[in-house]
């Protein structure tokens, strides 16, 4: 691979600045279309039951981690990634106003259940392949971008600046919520959603990225032998994907929390607002943490989502009737998605480097097989063996997530293990 094009002073600058823009809006898309408390309450009003809601959980979180191999084996022969996140990003929008419209004929015309969380379905399939399509080239974008040495600034800067956004999500999703009859508020809310994703691309536009020339272009065959080898022979890669099957396991139950709550309580916009406000709160707090403590190690922010992704699911089978305890559980879930992303980000820095940092985050991505699994099984079970046992085993086994997070801290810093 050769480096033809570096990026200068005057364009880090630049860049540092567009990427916290971009990353703002993004992410204000994110919070305003939460995939645990948003979306599973939307479609529980229409009828939907837990097996539907653990598909809804396959296509929003496993699919784009899970078709990552494939697309990353397009951007990893590519000299630039800018070209394919603004394609990516433009069938995300497309995607988001295609459901909004879809909501709005369900609302005027009283469409039939079923069939409008079918077409829901599929068009959430559209906007997660396309997620998978922009997600590798997003995490490799500001390692090209910028110098080296301000990463870890720009990981905490965009806390914070998601923690921003997470107040102003609060000011728009409660209102919107209650102002509006169901389902014109979530018709509304992908309305809003698009819009931000569109500003979000914009910024992508004014980034100028290091350019490399990949001289040997992989075939599908060759890259999945690619994968296999740096998977068998870098156990620092190995153990990292193994942490993030562990967390995608939790990841794949939150959306259940939502559904056990609604079990327990009335389906209404005060409730799904209430969930939503306290993981954004959850997610402002840790947010402000890292952005004030600076020098944090990745692996003490590791080992606190580990503790929650453990504490969580045992919190709610002992005190599922207590209403206050979904707001202090979903603060915990808010707290573990915002070091999720900081902490997946910045090992993947650590163990990669401009080559093949592209193809680190597609081999994590597609290895994920937890997300794209764990959610059906998850539906069947809670269906047969209930809430009680679904979340138990989740927690038992997420406890062996620890052995493979001092496994890898050795791995990376053996003068620490």
């Amino acid at each position: 691979m050769i480096l033809n094009q570096w990026i200068n002073e005057r364009d880090h600058k630049r860049n540092f600045f567009l990427l916290l823009w971009q990353s703002f809006f993004f992410l204000l898309t994110i919070n305003l279309l939460d995939k645990d408390t948003i979306l599973p309450g939307m479609l529980s009003k229409m009828g939907a039951g837990e097996v539907l809601i653990g598909l809804l959980s396959v296509i929003t979180i496993g699919l784009p981690k899970f078709s990552q191999l494939f697309f990353g084996l397009i951007l990893q022969n590519k000299p630039t990634r800018k070209k394919y996140l603004l394609q990516g990003f433009s069938i995300r929008i497309l995607s988001l106003l295609a459901i909004a419209y879809v909501l709005w004929e369900y609302y005027l015309f009283r469409l039939s259940s079923q069939w409008t969380i079918a077409l829901i379905l599929c068009l959430f399939f559209i906007y997660s392949l396309a997620a998978a399509y922009t997600s590798v080239g997003i995490i490799d974008m500001a390692p090209r971008a910028l110098f080296h040495h301000s990463l870890k600034r720009l990981y905490s800067l965009k806390q914070v600046g998601n923690g921003l956004g997470i107040i102003l999500a609060i000011m728009i999703v409660k209102p919107v919520l209650k102002m509006f009859p169901y389902p014109l508020n979530y018709s509304l809310l992908h309305v809003l959603g698009a819009t931000s994703l569109i500003i979000s691309t914009i910024a992508i536009i004014g980034l100028k990225e290091k350019i490399f020339i990949t001289r040997a272009r992989f075939t599908l065959k060759s890259y999945l032998k690619f994968v296999y080898q740096e998977l068998k022979s870098n156990k620092s890669l190995l153990f990292l994907s193994l942490i993030v099957n562990s967390e995608g396991l939790f990841l794949s139950i939150i959306p259940f929390f939502t559904t056990l709550a609604i079990s327990k309580f009335a389906i209404n916009a005060r409730l799904i607002a209430s969930l939503f406000m306290w993981k954004i709160i959850g997610v402002l707090a840790s947010s402000l943490f890292l952005s004030l403590k600076r020098n944090y190690d990745y692996f003490d922010v590791l080992y606190a989502n580990i503790f929650i992704s453990i504490i969580a699911p045992v919190i709610i089978i002992l005190f599922a009737n207590n209403i206050l305890v979904y707001k202090v559980v979903f603060f915990m879930v808010g707290v573990f998605n915002s070091f999720y992303r900081i902490t997946f980000e910045g090992l993947l820095v650590e163990i990669s480097n401009d080559k093949n940092r592209a193809t680190y985050a597609s081999v994590l991505g597609s290895s994920n097989i937890s997300t794209f699994i764990i959610p059906l099984i998850s539906g069947g079970l809670i269906k047969t063996l209930g809430y009680n046992v679904t979340f138990l085993l989740s927690a038992a086994l997420l406890t062996i997530t620890i052995l493979f997070m001092y496994k890898l801290k050795t791995l990376i810093r053996p003068q620490a293990g």
